[in-house]
């Protein structure tokens, strides 16, 4: 066939099977086009599924990790044989602890971290098993929390659950000292609506909500199961704790017997107590029966083998005892070793103090605060439970003053270095009432030392300027000034503890000192107070030579002229006397002393000037420990001292603005008066004229 036939042949062909296969071509261009896009959406869910399911086995692996061991030490300790004998103590601290380290921690590893390094010896094993099924619950729920926003959400939901579901509670009966009958329960029905209200809040994330609901009621359930367990420990620790109380207070009160018979309660309902122990050996020491001393010194020892490292307490009271039955090469031995040991144990001693910080009531009442400061003192070694103090005493009593007043000052350098200001104001009244005379004897020319405060602008606030005036002639060297403030809303007579900013190298003799200024931020009772808020203001001055207060001239007056309205209302019996301390009874001595040779080292001089004269009066300078605040009274005026200065042995005053000193007509002098107040009377010396104007002393008047 040729060319021209095939041309022909091909245009008689019909059109169809080209169509047909052009059209295959195009499908399958087009189906290819749409399996793509298909196949990738595949590949990436199946991508995806499996990224997810990798993160899932992560965060199991993880969840395991964190929880595993705190899951583990909680289950060790509620199955270790020994917990069958539990301490209340213990088991209140270990989980306020953790109470307070859920509110501490920032996530759930931190907490769990926390959880897994405690130390459960001790513990209620009915309480380390309820945590540990909170956490069994908890494990799977975090494991499926991928997403670290996720992880913190439950956190935070769970976390305050707990702390809420902790905090609602029920009391039926009477909860009181003499018929401690109630009962503490939690309210479910209030747990309930918090942890609606809590998932509600949180119901932006689903993810979290969906995995919630498969172990909803499983996990409320085991919290307020937990919460039951936790309250039903708690009450027993509150009944303990109303014993223990009573007997704080009574040691205050120092009716011993009362304390040894509540701690002798407490003892019975939980034998395995610290405080309640001391608290007897205290009492029963105190009560001064010799033939009981067997009894307070096996408490004491037993104390020591339980506790090993709590023991300075112990070894304190120990040295007391021996102290009394006169060995006192064995009584400090012991105190030596309290000396010694408190420093190292103060963190364990006090490891009570965060559930008693939990019982906030007691900070609203003087008694209730009266407690903790008891609680503290034997804990940290203040006041009576002070080695060095207890030391110093007996170095008084064998007449060996410089080592009585070294241990003094070691007392209060320990806590300035340890910076416990809130023990410096109780403990310098407790060295007055414990030492006496020979705690004044250290440094009694106090009452020479002024405390000058001035405002000044600090910031946006206000704050104060300290300065100390130095007007005897001893120089004190390396000293820090405590102010002590009362606030508003403080009780009468309580003070807080702030130290200034600055230690300086000398308060100089007969200069001034700056301390530097100050504007702290205080809490009082839960309210937020500053300097702006101070009633009255007072300081101690802590250096090498001496510790003692430092007031105001403002105060010195106020006070004496207390002391003078009291004397009066004793004297008319308005008031019943006070009972003599050691303290009062051996300055009474040193008073009625130095009133009996007063006349000899008194000198009285006349400077005469145009107009108004002024009178130079000079004194023994022992009249400085009874802390005198002089007046001048001539006339109808009383004039308070220009000069009031310690030079050598003498106290030297100037009274300024006397009138009428007229050496041609003394007839019109009038006697002069210079009041000596004292916490124990008024010496009034009086010096009478005579027709050649000399001036004669006429003896110690009693007072007004």
């Amino acid at each position: 066939m040729d060319e021209h036939d095939n041309e022909e042949s091909k245009r008689s062909m019909p059109w169809w099977p080209y169509a047909a296969g052009c059209l295959g071509v195009l499908a399958l261009a087009g189906l290819a086009s749409v399996a793509l896009p298909v196949g990738g959406v595949m590949w990436w869910q199946d991508s995806t599924q499996r990224a997810d399911e990798a993160a899932h086995a992560e965060q199991e692996q993880k969840a395991d990790a964190v929880f595993a061991p705190a899951i583990d030490a909680l289950g060790e300790a509620a199955a270790a044989p020994a917990q069958r004998d539990y301490s209340i103590d213990k088991t209140v601290r270990v989980i306020h602890g953790l109470d307070l380290a859920l509110k501490d921690q920032p996530d759930l590893e931190s907490y769990m971290r926390e959880l897994a390094r405690q130390d459960y010896r001790d513990v209620a094993p009915e309480v380390l098993e309820g945590r540990r099924e909170i956490l069994q619950i908890l494990r799977p729920l975090y494991a499926k929390q991928t997403e670290l926003e996720e992880q913190q959400a439950m956190w935070e939901m769970t976390s305050e659950l707990l702390l809420a579901t902790l905090s609602i509670v029920s009391v039926s009966g009477e909860m009181n000292l003499v018929n401690p009958a109630g009962t503490f329960a939690v309210d479910r029905d209030r747990a309930k609506v918090l942890w609606d209200d809590l998932k509600e809040r949180q119901a932006h994330h689903e993810q979290l909500q969906s995995d919630i609901a498969e172990l909803d009621e499983k996990l409320f359930g085991v919290l307020v199961d937990y919460a039951d367990v936790y309250w039903g420990y708690i009450e027993e620790w509150d009944r303990l704790s109303l014993l223990r109380d009573r007997a704080y207070l009574a040691v205050h009160e120092q009716d011993w017997a009362a304390a040894e018979a509540a701690a002798g309660k407490a003892i019975e309902q939980a034998p395995e107590e610290r405080e309640a122990h001391l608290l007897k050996a205290l009492a029963i020491l105190e009560q001064g029966d010799p033939e009981r001393l067997s009894e307070a010194e096996g408490l004491l020892l037993d104390q020591i083998e339980q506790h090993p490292d709590q023991t300075a307490p112990a070894f304190l009271l120990l040295g007391v005892m021996s102290a009394k039955v006169g060995d006192d090469k064995q009584a400090r031995l012991h105190l030596q070793q309290a000396a010694a040991y408190y420093p190292k144990q103060s963190e364990r001693l006090l490891d009570m103090l965060d559930p008693y910080k939990m019982r906030a009531f007691l900070q609203k009442s003087r008694e209730g605060q009266q407690i903790l400061e008891q609680y503290q003192a034997t804990m940290l070694g203040s006041g009576y439970f002070s080695p060095d103090l207890q030391l110093a005493r007996l170095h008084f009593e064998d007449d060996d003053f410089e080592a009585g007043r070294a241990k003094v000052l070691d007392h209060f350098a320990r806590r300035r270095s340890q910076e416990q200001w809130d023990f410096v104001i109780s403990d310098i009244s407790f060295c007055q009432e414990l030492l006496g005379s020979d705690f004044r004897k250290i440094f009694p020319e106090d009452a020479w030392l002024d405390l000058e405060v001035s405002s000044s602008m600090m910031g946006l606030g206000s704050g104060i300027n300290l300065a100390v005036r130095n007007r005897g002639d001893r120089t004190l060297h390396n000293a820090t000034l405590v102010l002590a403030l009362h606030l508003t809303d403080m009780f009468p007579g309580q003070y807080t503890a702030v130290p200034a900013p600055e230690t300086v190298p000398a308060v100089v003799a007969h200069e001034v000192t700056s301390f530097g200024s100050l504007d702290p931020e205080l809490d009082v009772a839960g309210k937020q107070k500053s300097v702006s808020d101070t009633v009255k203001h007072r300081a101690i001055l802590i250096s090498d030579e001496a510790v003692v207060w430092v007031d105001t001239d403002e105060f010195k007056i106020a006070e004496h002229e207390e002391f003078r309205k009291e004397r009066q209302a004793v004297k008319a019996g308005v008031r019943p006397e006070a009972k003599p301390t050691v303290t009062s009874q051996a300055l009474r001595s040193t008073y009625d002393s130095l009133v009996s040779g007063l006349s000899k080292g008194v000198d009285l001089q006349i400077e005469e000037k145009f107009g108004k004269d002024s009178v130079l009066i000079e004194l023994p300078r022992e009249l400085s420990i009874l802390r005198p605040v002089f007046r001048l009274k001539y006339g109808e005026e009383t004039l308070l001292a220009e000069d009031n200065l310690i030079e050598g042995d003498r106290i030297v005053l100037r009274f300024t603005g006397v009138d009428n000193f007229d050496p041609d007509d003394p007839g019109s002098a009038e006697d002069l008066e210079l009041v000596l107040g004292s916490p124990f009377g008024d010496m009034v010396l009086r010096w009478k004229t005579t027709g050649e104007l000399t001036w004669d002393y006429v003896g110690v008047s009693p007072e007004e």
